[in-house]
């Protein structure tokens, strides 16, 4: 089944997106199937243009995950301007934009753009997950998180927020030295990631019994269906608390 820009508009509508809304946004666009152009809109354009026009980015944001986890454990340069994001065409997309504020982190970086861009991705901790994040502002600040394509228990990444701030025991802090390009000139600074022991031999289940108990709790996901595939959403704050 095509879809166009007016079924992602009436499909993010349906998932609670409105004016001033902070949407954390995780994509896997290819499992919606064949986009129908109109207006000259292609895909990646019609799914920012829907977004935007919804909330207003002059009082809501929008923020993806632009990691690059493939940095680690090389001598290859972070730019904060110019390394690819490694989440997919739609958040290289959005960290391409004018007005976007990137945070500055060599593998788990988060890039936002409208009302609240900066205050969630600049100057922020030098660790992946705690205190001083752009997920603990996104949780602060009411954001919702919305999956296009991938069920969110292939996307929650709020769950190593809460490991991080329990201190569980199948994980601890790795720390990294690594080269920075800034103003022309590269040096090294120590940044953080929350990462498992290869030794701990974990049974995981990816979000599953998480999402299960979030649901007994009275907490909800909403799905809607969109091209051949599904969007869901649900509130980052409503599953910190619950998780935790």
């Amino acid at each position: 089944m095509d879809y166009n820009i007016d079924d992602i508009r009436l499909a993010y509508k349906s998932l609670g997106v409105c004016k001033g809304s902070i949407v954390l946004l995780k994509t896997d666009i290819r499992l919606l199937g064949i986009f129908k152009k109109s207006n000259n809109k292609d895909v990646l354009n019609a799914h920012f243009d829907a977004l935007s026009d919804l909330i207003d980015l002059s009082v809501g944001t929008i923020v993806v995950s632009t990691s690059s986890t493939y940095l680690a454990n090389t001598d290859k340069e972070f730019d904060i301007f110019n390394t690819p994001s490694e989440r997919g065409v739609l958040t290289e997309f959005i960290r391409n934009l004018p007005g976007a504020v990137r945070s500055l982190h060599p593998f788990h970086s988060y890039t936002a753009i409208g009302n609240q861009a900066k205050f969630i991705a600049s100057d922020v901790s030098r660790h992946a997950f705690g205190f001083d994040t752009p997920e603990e502002r996104m949780i602060n600040a009411g954001a919702i998180c919305i999956s296009v394509g991938l069920p969110v228990t292939a996307t929650c990444t709020t769950v190593h927020h809460v490991e991080f701030l329990i201190g569980v025991p199948y994980r601890y802090t790795k720390e990294f030295l690594h080269p920075i390009l800034h103003i022309e000139k590269i040096h090294k600074e120590f940044f953080y990631m929350y990462v498992h022991y290869r030794e701990c031999e974990i049974n995981r289940n990816r979000g599953v019994k998480i999402f299960e108990e979030f649901y007994n709790q009275g907490y909800n996901v909403k799905e809607v269906s969109l091209g051949r595939g599904k969007v869901y959403s649900y509130s980052l704050s409503d599953f910190f608390k619950s998780t935790m």
